[in-house]
């Protein structure tokens, strides 16, 4: 073979050559390109509201809907405490007024009950959840320390509790617990002596 028969061979090979080569460039900079982002949903706006009326100390009927209040669980009807937890809500929400409603990220939309499941603010950005709490009207409950899904607000309303559960699980106000020690006390067949 001449050399003047390898030079278009080798240009040939070096075609070959130089298309093989940008094909294994353009996959390796494929590789390096940035990958699609998944789409990222940002958490529910607020939505505001108007207050029908109050339910109990956890829960309010609103314009959106029935509303559990995350986070919190007063007494039920009937039970010690009851009409001063939904009296407490009352003091903060009268019917008309405007509401701020709140589902975190990651929380459940809905109870079993079908309740909207919010954090609920007045139009002046009370928080009414942590409002009950510290008026020792109700404690803090359904979130990760129960299983559920955790809350943003959640350890600021676990220390701001100071209303507790019985064994059974009822709620007992503070107010329901000093009731029930001074009834003890005056039952109390064998007082600790004094002086």
């Amino acid at each position: 073979m001449s050399a003047g028969d390898r030079s278009p061979r080798l240009r040939q090979m070096g075609k070959v050559g130089g298309a093989a080569l940008a094909v294994v460039f353009a996959v390796l900079l494929a590789g390096c390109a940035p990958a699609e982002l998944p789409e990222v949903t940002p958490p529910p706006a607020a939505a505001q509201a108007t207050l029908v009326s109050v339910i109990d100390g956890d829960t309010i009927e609103s314009s959106a809907g029935t509303v559990r209040i995350i986070g919190i669980d007063a007494p039920e009807r009937d039970e010690c405490g009851y009409a001063e937890a939904a009296a407490q809500v009352s003091a903060l929400l009268s019917p008309g007024a405007a509401i701020t409603l709140t589902l975190p990220d990651g929380e459940n939309d809905t109870d079993r009950y079908g309740r909207l499941l919010r954090y609920v603010d007045t139009a002046d950005g009370v928080d009414v959840g942590m409002s009950v709490l510290t008026a020792g009207l109700a404690v803090a409950r359904y979130d990760s320390l129960d299983g559920y899904p955790a809350h943003p607000r959640e350890a600021q309303y676990r220390a701001g509790q100071t209303a507790t559960l019985t064994a059974d699980g009822a709620v007992t106000t503070v107010a329901c617990q000093a009731a029930a020690d001074a009834a003890r006390g005056h039952l109390d067949p064998d007082p600790a002596p004094t002086g």
